[in-house]
């Protein structure tokens, strides 16, 4: 009877078996072939191990939770420089009326009201929860960054961590701003217009130009922005060709990203429904494609060369052999045999008794 032979289990470098859709040995054999090949198996490997979609979804909870307050401060602001500006608010007020449609535009007016009243307590209030929530919000963004490189998120002193979070998110906000601000840039009609002021709009193909340099811009800007969230999120020792490596595919994915959500939005916003509906859901799919990428990038980081070559698989804890002695107690037989006779003692007396008290 012919034998069958079963391929060998691959496991990673940390043991984990490798888990193929196809039969065995083909993928493990492309893996063998296409180092690039491998590397991308690695990455998705150390992504679905560790839990990647869940993170970035629970990253984009905290998100958009630190949205509000951040909107209170930036109401706030609006308010003080109303506040002193009679004019502005008239003039505010009459451009709300015209582009927003139906009864909407009083409640958006009231609100203004407001915040141009209580913009003191507005800013104490969104400054206090901006704080708390967004620093969550680090947290959590640092806790799912270091376990793509299978890191302790919690090393460290607590109030240290406290201070680099605050450092890391100002950091964030500006790269977030200054990264989808090039994009608007690019694709808007801002650039037009800065051409018909700079009298360029003639220029054959001047506008392709443009949007080309805005683009290397762009990446530019990319690149360095995953440069620095990769060294400076994981609480682990990230060399820097990995770091650069990860920047890279980051850098090119978030541009991608960058363009369609552009398009998405500007088409989003055309309709009723996509006015009232589609911003908060825009919000929320980019944040949650947005932490995927970085979270893919930080797995592309930790799986490289570089990276697995500092790493040290734990070495387990010695056993420790414990002898126990367990000793079974023998009864003695003569203290066993007055137990039996007693209660055959007392058994007869209990019969005697009830023939007794039934009168047989």
């Amino acid at each position: 009877m012919a034998s069958t032979k079963t391929a060998p289990k691959k496991t990673d470098e940390f043991g984990i078996e490798r888990v193929t859709q196809d039969e065995p040995g083909v993928i493990d054999g492309y893996r063998e072939k296409w180092p690039w090949f491998d590397h991308v198996m690695r990455m998705q490997e150390r992504y679905g191990t560790m839990g990647g979609n869940q993170y970035a979804a629970g990253i984009t909870y905290f998100s958009v939770l630190s949205m509000f307050p951040i909107l209170m401060l930036v109401f706030a602001a609006v308010g003080f420089v109303l506040a002193n500006h009679p004019a502005a608010v008239v003039e505010v007020q009459e451009r709300i009326n015209s582009s927003v449609s139906g009864d909407l535009s009083e409640p958006v007016n009231r609100i203004l009201d407001t915040a141009i009243a209580q913009r003191s307590a507005v800013a104490g209030i969104g400054g206090l929860t901006a704080l708390w929530s967004g620093l969550n919000w680090m947290n959590h963004l640092r806790y799912g960054v270091s376990m793509m490189w299978r890191a302790d998120p919690t090393e460290g002193n607590f109030v240290i961590r406290k201070l680099r979070d605050l450092l890391g998110l100002i950091a964030l906000l500006l790269a977030l701003i200054v990264a989808f601000g090039v994009a608007a840039a690019g694709s808007s009609g801002l650039t037009e217009i800065l051409l018909e002021k700079l009298n360029l709009s003639h220029i054959p193909g001047i506008t392709l130009m443009v949007f080309a340099l805005t683009l290397v811009i762009g990446l530019l800007v990319n690149f360095v922005v995953f440069v620095g969230l990769l060294r400076f999120l994981p609480r682990t020792h990230v060399p820097g060709a990995a770091a650069v490596k990860g920047a890279i595919l980051g850098a090119l994915a978030f541009e991608v990203f960058k363009q369609i959500g552009t398009v998405f939005f500007s088409k989003a916003l055309d309709n009723p429904a996509g006015a009232t509906f589609g911003p908060i859901i825009g919000v929320m799919v980019l944040f949650f494609f947005v932490w995927r990428i970085l979270l893919y990038s930080s797995a592309w980081a930790a799986t490289t060369e570089e990276s697995l070559e500092q790493t040290h698989t734990p070495v387990p804890e010695p056993a420790v052999i414990r002898v126990r002695n367990d000793v079974d107690t023998v009864p003695d037989p003569k203290a066993s045999a007055a137990l039996i006779g007693a209660g055959a003692a007392i058994g007869a007396a209990g019969i005697a008794l009830a023939r007794k008290l039934t009168g047989r």
